[in-house]
């Protein structure tokens, strides 16, 4: 009897303590994001096209460029990458932040380029919610690290 109470009590607190917790989500959040830029990355050098990242209120976009201009990819594949979210984003590119707002022309702001090179950035991702964020950092060659997600400052 003594062995199935504690059975029942420490199950409920693994379940408890292990799903929908705001920092394991926004881990989750930060490494689908890094893996997403990692595929578009070999994309771009197995298939020799350039591809961008253009963020947008509440998510990004995922841009390729036709030759002469950066447009919306229409590649099935590609546009399932896209995602919303509910959290705030910062975008650092050249230490200049990025104003993340919609527009009628698409603009890219994460470059992957079939020369397997990346845009060097920092992206600040911040659950407001929870006062919670994690930032994303990248080298030129593609690298990206995370550190958090932590408890914000604000």
């Amino acid at each position: 009897m003594v062995v199935a109470v504690i059975s029942i009590i420490a199950s409920t607190i693994l379940l408890n303590t292990s799903f929908h917790r705001p920092a394991t989500e926004l881990k989750k959040h930060a490494v689908n994001l890094s893996k997403t830029m990692q595929l578009l990355m070999q994309e771009a050098i197995l298939e020799d096209r350039n591809f961008a990242l253009s963020l947008i209120p509440k998510g990004y976009l995922v841009l390729e460029y036709d030759g002469q201009e950066w447009i919306q990819s229409s590649d099935k594949f590609l546009m399932k990458l896209q995602k919303e979210h509910d959290y705030s984003d910062e975008l650092i590119i050249d230490n200049n932040i990025v104003k993340i707002e919609k527009k009628d022309k698409v603009e890219p702001h994460i470059l992957m380029l079939s020369s397997g090179e990346m845009s060097v950035f920092e992206w600040n991702i911040e659950d407001r919610k929870n006062n919670l964020s994690v930032k994303l950092n990248s080298t030129m060659l593609g690298k990206i690290t995370m550190e958090g997600p932590e408890e914000s400052l604000l």
